[in-house]
């Protein structure tokens, strides 16, 4: 009874909860500022993110900007590649990420990475090393759906596991989540969604993994392919992206747009803040960027580049979010 007694005392200890000082950022800037409300921002280091949308939305990619954002700020960056789709060279030139130093985890030979094993095993890892820094580390898990638990793998395909992956996510959320705000370790989990066969009206659309990672995340963003970007010979060269932060714990919540995707370049930030811009400032015809006037997108994004303007494209379109989410001046609230 004693030992009982002295445990609870000392859980009733104020321990706080280390705030969000760090941001990993997505590569958009459009997107760090809805997710983190701030520049630079991104996603939270230390907490939970949950990338959710439909095939070919850009999901893997929001996974692994973060990644080169992390190491930048002299953090470390984990890749858990359980579908084996990850291209490396590719990681390295479209998004920034210094393979050399990168851990890069998949399943080897017959061995399957498992959601037991990546809690009990590689997360207890990557949390003692972030230790090791004061900077933002980051671990980007693709996906959640292609992650088994041991009960399946015992279990014959033809047989149903259902709530084993659900029960296996929550049991290692409440076993981590207080240690990853410690170690200033961010998880990053992509997720597809899946069509609710059984609902009528409503949501038609859940996730893997029941309702685990939704309760856990400090943020959720939703992506979906809206549209296709066609050069001038009428052939597909990328595509543009819808987000909407449906849950955040780090800044406030619901807030959406759209961002360029270039298939042989990555997030194409410039011209998505080139026109964002436009639509949040009204405009119609030509693009009004930093003083110019140009006819054509093309057109001002090569004067943002051959000027190195893109530190002031940022600042410009900071300023414009500011006054467009300008917050709510009370002077008192009553208790």
């Amino acid at each position: 009874m004693n030992k009982v007694k002295k445990k609870a005392s000392e859980l009733l200890k104020i321990d706080e909860l280390p705030p969000v000082s760090n941001y990993l950022s997505t590569g958009c800037t459009i997107l760090d500022l809805a997710i983190s409300d701030r520049l630079p921002g991104g996603f939270g280091a230390g907490r939970i993110s949950h990338i959710v949308g439909h095939e070919s939305s850009a999901k893997s990619i929001l996974a692994l900007e973060p990644l080169g954002s992390a190491q930048r700020q002299g953090g470390h960056a984990t890749f858990i590649d359980s579908e084996m789709t990850l291209d490396l060279q590719r990681a390295k030139d479209l998004f920034g990420v210094d393979t050399k130093k990168l851990h890069y985890i998949h399943r080897e030979g017959s061995d399957v990475l498992t959601i037991g094993y990546f809690f009990d095993e590689i997360l207890p890892e990557l949390e003692k090393e972030a230790l090791t820094t004061n900077n933002p580390s980051v671990s980007s898990i693709d996906s959640l759906s292609a992650m088994t638990t041991d009960l399946e793998l015992e279990e014959e395909t033809d047989k149903q596991s259902y709530g084993t992956r659900a029960k296996s996510l929550s049991k290692g959320f409440r076993k981590h989540i207080w240690q990853l705000a410690k170690s200033n370790l961010g998880l990053i989990f992509v997720d597809q969604t899946r069509q609710n066969l059984g609902v009528m009206f409503g949501k038609k659309h859940t996730f893997s993994g029941g309702e685990a990672l939704k309760f856990y995340a400090s943020t959720r963003v939703y992506v979906n392919h809206i549209k296709d970007i066609k050069n001038k010979h009428d052939k597909i060269i990328g595509i543009i992206v819808y987000f909407k932060v449906e849950k955040n714990k780090i800044a406030p919540p619901f807030r959406d747009g759209e961002f360029r995707l270039l298939f042989d370049y990555g997030i194409d930030d410039i011209g998505t803040n080139i026109q964002w811009l436009k639509d949040a400032c009204g405009l119609k015809g030509n693009y009004e960027i930093l003083g110019k006037s140009f006819k054509s997108l093309d057109k001002a994004i090569d004067y943002i580049e051959e000027n190195n303007f893109e530190k002031d494209l940022q600042k410009e379109v900071w300023n414009i979010w500011k006054q467009m989410y300008e917050k709510i001046d009370r002077k008192r609230r009553q208790r």
